[in-house]
């Protein structure tokens, strides 16, 4: 009886989390108020509160830190299998990766971009630590390409950053509908992209 209700406290906070992302994202946090989340899912405000007593402030945060977690363990999941790969084939697969995750997670990166000034200082923090991940882990394995004479002697975490910038940038214009000049959905852009890449990051002969 108790794992029961267990699971059923934990199906409601998921259906909060969900249409909370939505009404968010459709609507913005400060526009969204915990009334009218409450009566979209023809619920009390006080269950809500029960489950959330931190009310929309809780929401998001959780939101997001959840949101992020399950995007950070999607990509050091594949971080291993990308590690043998040849170069090209690694930086075109993480731009894949960016593309993928960009279409199965749209109410939130649009939560993120439109309300990082209510966000508090931990979600922030994973924010960065999410970025900062990326750029330690493609800055290590361009070193490590270096020392097999594949790419030459360079600044590997500004390589690296530079590199994901792009993703960063294709990602403020597809939730602005602004065109920045490349889309990472077509195979062409993203390989003249590597390719170009690949040419400025060529040893010295």
């Amino acid at each position: 009886m108790a794992n029961l209700r267990q699971d059923q406290a934990q199906e409601t906070k998921e259906k909060l989390l969900v249409q909370a992302r939505k009404l968010f994202a459709e609507k913005g946090y400060a526009n969204t108020s915990i009334r009218a989340l409450a009566k979209s899912l023809d619920m009390s405000e006080g269950i809500l509160y029960h489950h959330f007593s931190g009310g929309k402030r809780e929401i998001l945060a959780v939101m997001v830190q959840q949101g992020l977690a399950e995007v950070l363990m999607t990509l050091n999941q594949k971080n291993h299998n990308l590690e043998q790969q040849p170069l090209a084939i690694v930086l075109a697969t993480l731009y894949e990766m960016c593309e993928q995750l960009f279409n199965q997670n749209p109410e939130l990166l649009k939560i993120i971009m439109r309300e990082s000034d209510v966000m508090g200082l931990e979600e922030v923090h994973i924010i960065q630590n999410v970025i900062r991940s990326r750029i330690e882990w493609l800055a290590n394995l361009l070193r490590q390409r270096c020392a097999l004479g594949e790419v030459r002697e360079m600044n590997f975490e500004l390589s690296a950053q530079q590199f994901l910038a792009m993703s960063i940038q294709y990602a403020l214009g597809k939730l602005l509908n602004m065109n920045v000049g490349y889309s990472l959905s077509k195979q062409q852009d993203r390989q003249a992209i590597v390719e170009h890449t690949l040419m400025l990051w060529a040893p010295i002969s």
